[in-house]
């Protein structure tokens, strides 16, 4: 897999023809466009398009009507009737005009039965007390107020207060939670009281009604029930003509909304344009596979132009990415997304991260049972929840349930299959530790051959020969790996002195004075440090750092089989822990065992492995930096712009 070759192109013609530009190049196709007076800065007198879009307060109300209206935003084909901005005015300002109105009725109704719903359930708890509310609230001797107590602190309260002879309290209802009732207190005592009813919990509900002057609770109760009526019966009809007018309007409003959105859309596109002396100015990417029929249509077209410019001669402006497809690549490329896309001349990584990351995943959850569990799930949730993530999990799964066969395991059972690399047997925990360091070290050498490989399609002759994971690099690793290789493994020393200065001491050398040595070879007349004394200190400090990555590196593989040994040992524990007293396992304990262990590793594990991915192995030969390719196609079903 790899990136797209991308071409600038540059787009002119008359300025009263620009909107034709737009429409037939650009908006729809596989145009990326970049602004042109950021571009063109030494063009003159070039200047911004900076005209009002006229279709953006008319697309917002027809967005408003859908909406109000209850149906999803579509496409409708416009090219076939004649479209017109002054009739589009007339109808979306009368028909959002019609149906504001009908909502803000609607939801005045709604608000009204909300609050007088509230009222009612109010004095539903008054309504024992059977005196006029006026007289309740206008009282000057005595302070009222009503409200609930929690049922188990309601009979402490009674006796507080039949102890006290300025107070007293009307129960008026009872509920399995709540003692409903009002308190009456003396004016000068009521601070006191007060005090006393809200640390037990007391809470005030506050009677509002208006007009209730001679009323009881129960009349105006029965008041607000006929005004609940009436406006549920007027909510009623307003919904039913609202439905009409969804019926009969939908086609047409959709078409409209549709032709208002590509002319918005078209218009958006001249933010980017330029013009001068009466021409436009549009510059954009397109892929150059299409870059020859694409400057056909373009001279097609009478007075336009269109000019190609390869992207070597535009290093301030780096080209979009557009990935190419592939069924690995494309299932990994959020994850890639997520660190950066690929920067200029630099290699598409996703088919190596997807190789990697899958393969080190089931190394570390190597489990039959257990794998096809993740590998189930994640294909159900790519499959009917569209998550990303779940083609991810789905192929790990796969992974996990390979090496599972490796490993002998099913769901933590390294009995079932009678072959198998037993992790917790026979000194096999050493072994795996060492298989792990051994796949990183060969990780880290694919990465810095791919960064030497990026450094060539840059041009960078330090990235090529003398960067830390240039061929200098290279050839110190491979080196102290194989070294270390042989004397381990065979008891083969080769540390002789030709090795040692071939080996070690020349590429630790090119390393260290890297910046200088480039500047000779490209035949700079300042290739020397400025200061020698500091050149020293900080090769020095930097040459410590480049050693301890190499070391930190490598070792930090050593994950990947402490995983795998890991997930054996819990499996381990489950099985202990669901053991019977006669000899078999308790299916429940298995079961919630097996759950705990797969959800637990597989999200720790994931994340591990693309610690892995983006520290240790991306650090070493991917920048990451690009933009991506977002040509102007235009969503229809977006609820936003």
């Amino acid at each position: 897999m790899s990136v797209e070759a991308m071409t600038m192109v540059t787009l002119s013609g008359p300025e009263r023809m620009v909107n034709t530009a737009v429409q037939s190049l650009v908006v729809d196709r596989e145009f990326h466009p970049e602004n042109a007076i950021k571009i063109l800065q030494s063009v003159k007198e070039l200047v911004p398009f900076d005209a009002v879009n006229p279709y953006s307060d008319l697309l917002v109300k027809s967005r408003e009507i859908v909406k109000t209206l209850g149906f999803e935003l579509d496409y409708r084909d416009f090219t076939k009737s004649a479209q017109a901005l002054g009739d589009a005015t007339d109808y979306l300002n009368n028909l959002f005009s019609k149906v504001s109105d009908m909502k803000a009725e609607r939801d005045a109704k709604t608000l009204l039965v909300k609050n007088n719903e509230v009222i009612n359930e109010q004095l539903s708890h008054f309504s024992t007390f059977n005196v006029e509310l006026h007289d309740l609230f206008t009282m000057k001797y005595l302070k009222f107020h009503f409200g609930r107590l929690p049922i188990e602190s309601f009979k402490d309260c009674l006796k507080i207060i039949d102890e006290r002879p300025d107070v007293y309290f009307l129960t008026s209802g009872k509920d399995d939670h709540w003692a409903y009732g009002a308190y009456f207190a003396l004016p000068e005592a009521y601070g006191k009281i007060e005090a006393i009813f809200l640390s037990m919990g007391f809470e005030r509900i506050r009677i509002n009604v208006q007009g209730s002057d001679g009323d009881t609770a129960n009349e105006v109760m029965k008041r607000i029930e006929k005004e609940l009526t009436d406006a549920n019966e007027r909510i009623k009809v307003l919904d039913e003509e609202l439905a009409s007018i969804k019926q009969t309007e939908s086609e047409k409003l959709l078409l409209c909304y549709s032709w208002l959105k590509y002319e918005s859309d078209s218009f958006d596109v001249l933010t980017y344009a330029g013009r001068r002396h009466g021409k436009f100015y549009i510059i954009g990417w397109i892929p150059r596979k299409i870059s020859e029929a694409y400057v056909k249509e373009c001279e097609s077209l009478e007075g336009f132009a269109c000019f190609l410019t390869d992207p070597r001669e535009i290093k301030e402006n780096p080209p979009p990415v557009k990935f190419k497809k592939g069924f690995l690549a494309d299932i990994y490329q959020p994850f890639l997304e997520m660190y950066g896309l690929p920067a200029t001349g630099e290699l598409d990584p996703r088919l190596f991260m997807a190789l990697s990351y899958t393969a080190i995943f089931g190394i570390m959850f190597g489990d039959v049972g257990q794998g096809l569990v993740l590998a189930v799930v994640g294909f159900l949730l790519w499959k009917f929840k569209k998550v990303w993530l779940g083609r991810i999990v789905a192929l790990c799964g796969l992974s996990a349930t390979a090496c599972g066969f490796v490993y002998g395991s099913v769901f933590g059972n390294e009995e079932l299959l009678p072959w198998g690399f037993k992790v917790l047997e026979d000194g096999n925990t050493i072994k795996i530790l060492l298989v792990a360091v051994v796949l990183g070290a060969g990780l880290l050498m694919i990465c810095m051959i791919m960064n030497i490989i990026n450094g060539i399609r840059q041009n960078d002759i330090k990235k090529i020969f003398f960067s830390p994971n240039g061929v200098a690099g290279f050839v110190f690793y491979i080196g102290i790996a194989v070294a270390a290789v042989l004397k381990v493994v065979l008891d083969i020393n080769i540390f002789t002195v030709p090795f040692t200065i071939c080996v070690i001491a020349i590429p630790l050398l090119l390393i260290f004075a890297a910046t200088p040595i480039t500047n000779l070879i490209k035949g700079e007349k300042e290739w020397l440090p400025e200061s020698v004394g500091m050149f020293f200190i900080e090769g020095f400090f930097e040459m410590f750092e480049t050693l301890l990555a190499y070391v930190s590196n490598t070792v930090s593989f050593l994950r990947v089989g402490a995983f795998a040994i890991s997930h054996a040992g819990m499996m381990m524990v489950v099985y202990l822990l669901s053991a019977d007293p006669g000899g078999g396992h308790s299916i429940g304990g298995l079961i919630f065992g097996n759950i705990f262990v797969t959800g637990l590793e597989a999200m720790l594990v994931c994340i591990q492995v693309l610690r892995l991915e983006y520290y240790e192995m991306f650090g070493r030969f991917y920048e990451g930096g690009g933009v991506k390719f977002s040509p102007k196609t235009i969503d229809y079903k977006a609820a936003e712009q």
